[in-house]
């Protein structure tokens, strides 16, 4: 079974900041659309960033790394 190390190391976190993860995917993603997370304070502040930069193009990506921070956010922020 062969796997890429690249690969591997894109599911890490490389950027933490604010109570903000990202993983080396995501700030691929979101260098790859010029959204300069490191501004942003929180994670609300960065997920409704991300929903400016998307329009009615298909946005995958975008779509996936919004979601993502919007599941991590719920579960890690939200008094249940």
């Amino acid at each position: 079974m062969d796997f890429d190390i690249k690969e591997v190391e894109k599911r890490f976190i490389t950027y933490s900041k604010n109570n903000i993860y990202l993983t080396g995917e995501q700030v691929e993603v979101l260098n790859n659309y010029n959204i300069d997370y490191t501004k942003c304070k929180t994670i609300t502040e960065l997920i409704n960033l991300i929903e400016r930069y998307k329009d009615d193009d298909n946005f995958d990506e975008l779509d996936w790394v919004q979601t993502n921070l919007s599941e991590f956010n719920y579960y890690h922020n939200t008094n249940k």
